[in-house]
């Protein structure tokens, strides 16, 4: 029975779920857009989690360009502009970093060495790079410096272990430094992107090679969105032209968006209200919400022109009962994901079931006032009735249902040959040719290459961190060793701090301090003179310096060369790939998120079982079962690996599925009208919706709507075989 009461309730929930969502959102951190929380916990989770964390934002933020052109002045010139620019639109340049730098290593330059290993130290070599350094024009050396470091260490060491940081590098000059926002941030790529865009508007003829991951993230994610509002348009216009051709009422469109929207926002106020954020990823699943909540508004809405909009209580007693076996079969699916243990899972479990159940409510309460009955309803229904008479004509044949055997048989068949899986996140999005080949060319004119790599060590305390980054760096081979942007370089412990100062006055200054000041004429030479007040540690290198659960940490960024080794843990360090961890996390949730789609058709037929008393029901589950299979086999024969993201399609093809299979069924056992233009409509509106997102150029957004383009494709097609289901005691007759 119709009640107002339920509708009134239904308004307060939706004006409450408003409410949260326009607070929520505003609060930092509503949004957990950090992938590393869907990896496992483990003892040392928050330290590497924290290095993770710090690594990924120091290389992020790098900004790199080259500046070429035939003449070396007006390259000169176009630099200095661009670095302005650039600075206007949030970028802090490497030569002030350079001389934070320049001051620390002067003030440490007789407890540093260029050397990882000590047993590598060679005294003769520092005499000898000494010497070239006096008499080279393009050193900054003066007669104050050699009084105070005659052997010119601070100019050593700033070759060998800073990175490049700015300046003339042959013909070109190179322009670089960190950005001052997040990398990832919309607003700042487009900021980087039309400042970039600016200057080479006025500076024709000059060329410039770009590196930085805000340049390729700013590519992709303008490709995304022209993707995605091309899609969506089409998409969109489409849909409402169906829903007005068939409906012939605006209310069928307003009816619609209601819905959706009502299980959208409930879904997102319930995750908020029991989470304290809420993972972007949950997202991914909950898009599978359009496609099922939006066949419940159609279903109701189709009950006016099948019954000539009868009373809301005649409408809804139509769809009672197959609605809410819809909506209890979708939801027991999407809460079985909460019985991994997986706080992300978690979240897409509460945020699903509560978006499917405020839709079904809000079909069974409120939609009904959204769709009076027209002046035209004799009108209206014949036309309905006449869009209809194709299907009702259509007759099943025995011969298709062999095709279609045969069929599914040979994509199963072939898909299980070609079958593979991508987790790669590397291999998500196609990096821009043109962006890789300027980075190629800045590597190779710089010298200095980065990967997402980085050498973690840890302990108790700085020292103890310290010293096992040492003992790594001094095992590695001299290449590999100064391809690293180490703490323990810069600021090494207090014991190699010793170390290296005794070698130095014993080997470098002891034998050949006397000789150097005669050379060049110097008096009077303290070279163990001590800056006041100290120099800070440069933010270049404190930033790879943390502290988590106890533990302090160091990162250091391995270049080409370093990461190139194999990769050997030891006591307190250990190589960590950020890129490797990502792919072991939606690795580990494809696994999980099959299982939750095993789980989601035994709750099913349990569910079936108990409402229909007969196990012939179970053929209800026939259709999204094939529907799944094909979803999975037919991209699979194809050639498209099997994701995450494809996986968690499978939920959608399972919702629609079941739809289709139970108001037919329902039809069938109970004499009720015709449900094939309104499963037909479910069914196609859901493939506009999602399913050609399978056009994207982005994988996890092709894989996503493929699978749901296939699997609701099959799903339909399948739930029209005819099946003898009804029981001899008619249980599936009882309405309620």
């Amino acid at each position: 029975m119709f009640r107002v009461g339920a509708a009134v309730l239904c308004a307060l929930w939706c004006l409450v779920a408003c409410v949260v969502v326009g607070v929520r959102v505003q609060e930092r951190g509503a949004f957990d857009v950090d992938i590393q929380n869907l990896l496992p916990r483990t003892a040392l989770e928050p330290v590497i989690r924290a290095a993770v964390a710090d690594a990924g934002t120091t290389a992020s933020q790098r900004v790199a360009v080259l500046v070429t052109a035939k003449d070396p002045n007006r390259a000169q010139d176009a630099a200095a502009d661009l670095e302005r620019s650039f600075v206007a639109a949030g970028f802090a340049p490497d030569h002030a970093q350079g001389e934070a730098v320049g001051r620390w290593l002067f003030a440490n330059r007789n407890q540093l060495s260029c050397s990882a290993d000590p047993a590598r130290f060679d005294p003769d070599a520092v005499v000898r790079r000494s010497q070239v350094l006096l008499y080279s024009p393009l050193a900054p050396v003066s007669g104050g410096m050699l009084e105070k470091d005659p052997f010119l260490l601070t100019l050593q060491l700033a070759e060998c272990l800073s990175p490049p940081s700015g300046g003339q590098i042959g013909e070109s000059v190179l322009v670089s430094g960190v950005l001052t926002s997040s990398a990832y941030r919309i607003d700042v790529q487009d900021r980087i992107a039309d400042t970039f865009a600016g200057w080479q508007g006025r500076w024709p003829g000059v060329e410039a090679s770009r590196a930085g991951v805000v340049f390729f993230a700013q590519d992709a994610a303008h490709q995304t969105r022209n993707e995605m509002a091309l899609i969506s348009g089409i998409s969109a216009v489409v849909i409402l032209a169906l829903l007005l051709a068939c409906f012939r009422r605006p209310h069928a469109i307003l009816g619609t968006f209601a819905v959706t929207t009502a299980g959208a926002v409930g879904s997102l106020a319930a995750a908020f209200l029991l989470f304290p954020s809420v993972h972007v990823l949950v997202f991914v699943f909950g898009s599978a919400l359009i496609g099922v909540t939006s066949d419940y508004a159609l279903h109701y809405l189709a009950t006016g022109p099948q019954t000539g909009w009868a009373s809301r209580k005649e409408r809804l007693k139509v769809i009672r009962r197959p609605l809410a076996v819809c909506a209890l079969s979708t939801s027991l699916g999407f809460a079985g994901l909460g019985l991994f243990g997986v706080e992300v899972f978690n979240q897409v479990a509460v945020f699903s079931v509560a978006g499917i159940l405020t839709a079904w409510w809000f079909t069974m309460t409120l939609l009904p006032f959204l769709d009076p009955r027209p002046k035209n309803a004799e009108k209206l229904s014949g036309w309905w009735n006449w869009l209809e008479r194709p299907f009702l004509a259509f007759r099943w044949r025995r011969a298709y249902s062999v095709i279609g055997l045969v069929i599914v048989l040979g994509a199963i068949g072939l898909g299980v040959a070609r079958f593979s899986v991508l987790d790669d996140v590397r291999q998500f999005q196609p990096r821009s040719a043109e962006l890789s080949a300027e980075e190629a060319r800045l590597r190779e004119a710089v010298g200095f290459s980065s990967s997402p790599k980085f050498l973690l060590s840890f302990g108790d305390d700085a020292q103890e961190a310290r010293r096992r980054e040492e003992a790594v760096l001094a095992s590695w081979p001299e290449a590999a060793a100064r391809d690293v942007l180490a703490v323990s370089r810069f600021d090494p412990s207090d014991t190699r701090r010793r170390e290296n100062e005794t070698r130095l006055r014993d080997q470098v200054f002891t034998p050949h301090l006397a000789e150097r000041a005669q050379a060049v004429g110097i008096d009077k030479v303290d070279p163990f003179s001590v800056t006041t007040p100290p120099p800070a540690l440069p933010p270049l290198v404190s930033s790879l310096e943390g502290a988590a659960s106890g533990l302090h940490y160091l990162v250091a960024p391995l270049g080409a060369t370093a990461s190139a080794l194999p990769a050997r843990d030891s006591e307190g360090s250990r190589v960590v790939d950020p890129t490797a961890r990502y792919t072991q996390a939606f690795a580990t949730f494809r696994g999980l998120a099959a299982g939750a789609v095993l789980a989601t058709f035994a709750a099913c037929a349990l569910l079936v079982l108990l409402l229909y008393r007969t196990w012939r029901a179970l053929f209800i589950l026939a259709a999204p079962t094939v529907g799944v299979l094909m979803a999975v086999a037919l991209p699979s024969a194809l050639g498209m690996p099997v994701s995450f993201f494809s996986v968690a399609a499978l939920f959608v093809v399972i919702g629609v599925g079941i739809d289709h299979s139970v108001f037919l069924f329902e039809a069938n056992e109970t004499n009720g009208q015709s449900k094939e233009l309104v499963v037909f409509l479910a069914g196609l509106t859901t493939i506009l919706s999602m399913g050609l997102l399978g056009l994207s150029g982005t994988f996890p957004v092709a894989s996503f709507g493929i699978a749901v383009a296939v699997g609701v494709t099959a799903a339909y097609l399948c739930s029209f075989v005819p099946v003898n289901v009804r029981g001899k005691s008619g249980h599936a007759i009882r309405q309620d």
